[in-house]
């Protein structure tokens, strides 16, 4: 494993680290034996680097690293995110997802009304109210005192352009429940807007094989700012991957002709495919190589899905011809 700085913070982080939006379980599936041994299991690979959420299984993604790592909390860095509720309707419906799992394949087809219905229930809060509430139950179901990263989850361009939100983050900053925030962008537009915020040491942006924009429009501004840029959804969601059998349900969020284009656009990268490199593989070396990314962020549902990550580590870099034929692709 390799380490990089982390903007101008003092961070060293590894390369690839592990998004674990997926462990706290979902609607199809849920084993949190499964997900305390992938964590290990990333932490003895060299993974210093586990992103989490208060929205993801209900608190239970962050209960998961407690149980994982609170013996080895001075040799890991948790980065939270934070912005979205639900509605009391909404949090009905997800406690409800523990009886329905069982029967939740014959769902699928439902998969996008499933997803509608669940956004519909979705707000967004970055109140000091809420933010000073939801750090300290992040951090009480972690068992810790504080967060390495906190980041703001996709705030609309309004909220950005105000930037009230600093205050009460540099306020919690002060009383030691984080060192350092940053922002989970929407969109490239919504990173231009971030780095001309004060206080803030990164942003995380879509980057990967079919979502390119910010490799020109941010990356060279970033670092000349000094800001570390974490590449999000690296495998688009599961799309860049072999049999597109690790679709995330957040796709649905998708209209269907752009669902389509995304897929087609994804299949028609097979070319990168090797004996030794597999397209989720080849999706994560892209990422990698790209000057002024600071860390790779997959996800991983279990053991086979990281170590098919970490794969990439080891796996052949994309030759100036793979990637001149990824460039000149729309």
């Amino acid at each position: 494993m390799n380490y990089r700085s982390f903007g101008g913070t003092d961070l060293k982080v590894s390369e690839i680290g592990l998004s674990c939006a997926s462990l706290g379980g979902g609607f199809y599936y849920r084993n949190d034996r499964e997900s305390v041994m992938t964590l290990l299991e990333a932490f003895d690979s060299g993974i210093n680097f586990f992103e989490t959420s208060d929205s993801w299984g209900q608190g239970q993604s962050e209960r998961l690293i407690c149980q994982a790592f609170k013996s080895k909390r001075d040799r890991i860095f948790i980065a939270g995110r934070v912005g979205i509720v639900f509605s009391s309707l909404g949090n009905l419906a997800l406690k409800m997802r523990t009886v329905l799992r069982p029967v939740s394949r014959f769902l699928r087809p439902m998969n996008r009304h499933l997803y509608m219905m669940r956004t519909s229930q979705k707000r967004k809060d970055f109140s000091p109210k809420h933010l000073t509430e939801a750090i300290h139950g992040s951090l009480r179901r972690l068992q810790t005192d504080y967060f390495d990263l906190y980041q703001l989850y996709r705030p609309p361009s309004s909220v950005l352009q105000k930037g009230d939100f600093c205050d009460t983050l540099e306020n919690l900053k002060a009383q030691g429940k984080l060192r350092y925030y940053g922002i989970v962008c929407d969109t490239v537009n919504d990173a231009l807007i971030c780095l001309s915020l004060p206080g803030i040491s990164s942003i995380q942006v879509d980057i990967s094989l079919l979502d390119k924009e910010a490799i020109t429009k941010i990356l060279p501004l970033a670092v000349e700012r000094g800001l570390a840029v974490i590449a999000g959804h690296p495998r688009a969601m599961g799309l860049l991957t072999n049999n597109l059998s690790d679709i995330m349900g957040d796709t649905s969020s998708y209209n269907r002709t752009e669902f389509e284009n995304r897929r087609n656009r994804a299949k028609s990268l097979q070319f990168l495919i090797k004996g030794n490199r597999t397209l989720a593989q080849a999706a994560l070396q892209f990422a990698l190589q790209l000057d002024g990314v600071s860390i790779v962020l997959p996800r991983a549902i279990n053991r086979v899905q990281l170590e098919e990550n970490l794969g990439a580590l080891i796996t052949s870099r994309l030759t100036t011809e793979e990637l001149t034929k990824i460039y000149s692709m729309s």
